[in-house]
C-alpha cells in the first residue's frame, strides 16, 4: 500500500470524528441560543470518467523564477512529506498536480471539478468547470448576497422581524428548534448568521421566503454570473451547478467586500479548522462548505500573500453515493487534501 493511501486510511477515521463533533458543535448552538458576536468575529478576522477531465486557463499567468519556486518547495518540504502530499508543484500546472493526487488516490478525474482565480492577475484555471455538480448548501452564499442587495435597495430591512411560521422546511426537528428559540419570526441578520456560520436550512428557507420565494430567488442567481455550460447558475430542480458559475459568485463577493462585509465575517468563522482550513490553520479563509448525498464541496476566499478564489466540487469521494446522506470520513479527508494540494501549488507558483 502506498504511503498516501496509508495516511488517508488512518486520517479518515479521525477526520470523520472531528467533522462530526464540529457539526454537532455548530448545530448545538441553536438549542443553546448562542450566537457569534460582532466583537468575536472582528477579533478573529484581525488575527488572521463518464467524460474526460477538461482544464482551462484564462487571463495573464504569473511569472515566477524557477529558483523562487524551488525555494518554496524546500521551505514546505517537511510539511508536504509529513502529510504525504509532496508533488512536483513547481513544474506541473494546477490541473496536472490535482490529477496526480487523484491518480494516486484512485479517484476518477471526473469526480472533481474546480475553478481557481488569482485575484491579483485575474488568471482563471479550471478543471471540469462546466460539468454539473451537486451544489448542496453552497447555494446559501448567493442567497445571502441577494438579501444584502435587497436591503441596499430598501426592499428588506436587516433588523426587521420576518414571519417564519409559514415557511417550508426540510427537517421538522431543526425547524422546531428555531421556533423554540426565535418564536414566530427572525431578522435578516439572524438568518444570515445561522445559514452561513452553521449552514442550517431553516434560516435559508426563511430568507428565501422574505425575498419572494425560491422560484424567484433562483431566477436572480444570474445577477452574479452565468456559466458557459448548459447549467447557467444553480438548477432549482436538481440542485446542480458548475464551478464556472460559482467562481463568478466568489469574484462578485471579492470585488464588493465592503458591501458584503457581514457575509465575509460570518464565512470567516464558519466551521473553524475544518474543510478548507484543515491543513491550513494559519491562513485567513472565508469558506462556505456544502455536502449532501454524493457531494462534498467547499467555496472559499483564501487570503494567501496573493489572495485567490476557489470553487471546489466533488462527487463520490470515499465511495459516497446519492443514496447516502452521511458524511464519509475518507471522502472528507480526500477533499481536505485536494484543498492542500491546490493551496500548495498556489504558494509555489503564485505567491511573491
Amino acid at each position: 500500500m502506498k504511503k498516501n493511501q496509508i495516511i488517508i486510511f488512518l486520517v479518515s477515521l479521525l477526520a470523520l470524528c472531528l467533522l462530526t463533533l464540529g457539526y454537532l458543535w455548530q448545530s448545538g448552538q441553536i438549542s443553546l441560543g448562542q450566537s457569534v458576536s460582532q466583537s468575536k468575529t472582528s477579533q478573529h478576522l484581525s488575527s488572521k470518467a463518464s467524460q474526460p477531465a477538461t482544464s482551462q486557463t484564462s487571463q495573464v499567468s504569473v511569472t515566477k523564477s524557477a529558483e523562487a519556486k524551488q525555494a518554496v518547495m524546500v521551505s514546505d518540504a517537511q510539511t508536504m512529506d509529513a502529510i504525504g502530499l509532496h508533488y512536483d508543484y513547481a513544474n506541473l500546472s494546477l490541473p496536472q498536480v490535482v490529477q496526480a493526487y487523484l491518480d494516486e488516490a484512485g479517484i476518477p478525474h471526473e469526480n472533481v471539478a474546480f475553478s481557481y482565480k488569482n485575484t491579483a492577475s485575474g488568471e482563471v484555471i479550471s478543471m471540469n468547470e462546466t460539468q454539473p455538480m451537486t451544489a448542496g448548501s453552497t447555494y446559501k452564499l448567493p442567497l445571502n448576497m441577494l438579501a444584502v442587495d435587497a436591503v441596499e435597495k430598501g426592499q428588506l430591512s436587516m433588523d426587521q422581524a420576518y414571519d417564519i411560521t409559514q415557511i417550508d422546511y426540510e427537517y421538522i426537528g431543526e425547524y422546531q428548534a428555531y421556533r423554540n428559540q426565535f418564536g414566530n419570526d427572525m431578522t435578516i441578520s439572524e438568518m444570515q448568521e445561522y445559514s452561513l456560520v452553521y449552514s442550517e436550512n431553516t434560516p435559508a428557507y426563511a430568507m428565501a421566503n422574505a425575498l419572494g420565494g425560491f422560484d424567484k430567488v433562483y431566477t436572480l442567481f444570474k445577477r452574479y454570473g452565468q456559466s458557459k455550460g448548459e447549467i447557467k447558475t444553480i438548477d432549482q430542480n436538481g440542485n446542480k451547478t458548475t464551478t464556472d458559475y460559482y467562481i463568478q459568485v466568489l469574484d462578485h463577493l471579492w470585488k464588493n467586500q465592503e458591501k458584503y462585509a457581514d457575509i465575509l465575517d460570518f464565512l470567516g468563522v464558519s466551521f473553524p479548522g475544518l474543510y478548507y482550513e484543515t491543513y491550513l490553520p494559519d491562513l485567513d479563509i472565508r469558506q462556505k462548505p456544502g455536502y449532501v448525498r454524493e457531494a462534498l464541496n467547499v467555496d472559499a476566499i483564501v487570503y494567501e500573500q496573493t489572495p485567490y478564489l476557489i470553487a471546489l466540487y466533488t462527487a463520490g469521494l470515499g465511495g459516497k453515493t446519492p443514496e447516502n446522506d452521511e458524511i464519509n470520513g475518507l471522502g472528507y479527508t480526500e477533499l481536505t487534501q485536494i484543498a492542500y494540494v491546490i493551496n500548495e501549488w498556489h504558494r509555489v507558483n503564485q505567491n511573491p
